[in-house]
């Protein structure tokens, strides 16, 4: 039943969508006493480092939209790609194909599920995802996510794997690394002025393979408008220290989020706590 209400909404012109998902995104802010709390402090301490007026309950329909951007995308993938626009295309192709491969990273920002799809059109690409706790909710995503031209993994050793084999071909791989790790695979750097704890592994790849990374943001426009992709090529390289390097790698993420900072999924857990983790540092 749940699947073919989500099917039923998911069919709608997007704008419909859009706004349906927004009322969603406001109706579980006012009833989750536990959603509403953890974006409130998550995205009230952003907006003070940002120096911006806070208002989460635009957040809370943000965050909805989100979730029907998502869905309008696995049901309409060529219709969707078709309201991208995107400045200096020309750059991330001739990154992606010259044969020394390319690390893609983005955010849960906006319509982050068209990036990897309107990408593919011109290029390959190896993209790591965290499967979702409940089962159904992940066989939902992966075939939704099914393309002949994306090859999704897991983050576990097998997927590490294919990723590093993908950079090793000249290929491009995609990672959602704004997503807690689990612990050794991170170190507690600053996102947003609070200690999150931040994966070390697209730091790692950069230096082993010496290749171009480039960050990515798809920013929602008006409704039924689509998304704006925008992207920034990293020039700098990481320090040495895997915290300073994983504080930078947050502030090009930082970036692109305070361009649209209500697009932003505040409602993550961003600031958790891994399972045997040490605890954050005080500060």
């Amino acid at each position: 039943m749940l699947y073919f209400l989500l099917r039923l909404f998911s069919s709608l012109p997007l704008a419909v969508s859009q706004i349906i998902g927004a009322g969603i995104g406001l109706l579980v802010y006012w009833f989750s006493p536990r959603y509403r709390a953890r974006l409130n402090a998550n995205y009230r301490s952003a907006a003070t480092f940002l120096g911006i007026h806070s208002a989460p309950w635009k957040v809370a329909a943000e965050s909805g939209m989100i979730f029907a951007d998502t869905l309008w995308i696995w049901r309409h993938p060529n219709a969707a790609k078709d309201k991208v626009i995107v400045d200096n295309l020309d750059q991330i192709i001739k990154l992606a194909t010259n044969g020394k491969g390319l690390i893609i990273l983005a955010s849960h920002l906006g319509g982050f599920e068209i990036v990897p799809r309107f990408f593919a059109q011109h290029m390959k690409a190896t993209v790591m995802y965290r499967p979702a706790r409940k089962s159904w909710v992940n066989d939902l995503m992966l075939k939704s996510r099914e393309h002949s031209q994306i090859d999704f993994v897991m983050a576990n050793l097998a997927g590490v794997r294919k990723i590093k084999r993908a950079l090793k071909n000249g290929e491009v791989v995609g990672i959602l690394a704004d997503q807690v790790p689990s612990v050794g695979d991170g170190v507690w750097a600053k996102f947003f002025n609070q200690y999150a704890y931040t994966t070390t592994f697209p730091v790692k790849l950069t230096r082993k393979n010496e290749v171009a990374t480039i960050f990515v943001s798809a920013e929602r426009l008006g409704f039924g408008q689509g998304w704006a992709i925008k992207h920034r090529l990293m020039t700098e390289e990481y320090p040495e220290c895997p915290i300073k390097a994983c504080t930078l790698m947050n502030q090009f993420f930082e970036e692109s989020i305070a361009s649209k900072p209500h697009q932003y999924m505040w409602s993550y857990n961003r600031y958790k706590s891994p399972l045997g983790a040490k605890l954050a540092p005080v500060g």
